[in-house]
């Protein structure tokens, strides 16, 4: 977990779901070129859950380097 200025930040599907499904994700960053059956998978809590802001246009590697880790990072969750 890393705090960004605009709060704290959650790597990996598990967490970024549970953060979606408790109401408090405030904006979750998918990869550009993450697998389609898993984006859709996001996608799917996002709209079940109310308003989540959505940002798709980083790729994996970028979110990685956002995140600070040395791996691609298919979601990122801020809350």
């Amino acid at each position: 977990m890393q705090q960004t200025g605009d709060g704290s930040m959650i790597v990996g599907f598990k967490q970024s779901v549970r953060l979606i499904r408790s109401g408090r994700a405030r904006k979750v960053f998918l990869a550009s070129d993450a697998d389609r059956i898993f984006t859709a998978k996001v996608k799917d809590e996002i709209r079940k859950s109310g308003y989540v802001e959505l940002d798709v246009t980083k790729t994996a590697a970028c979110l990685g380097e956002m995140a600070g880790i040395d791996v691609p990072a298919a979601i990122i969750t801020i809350y």
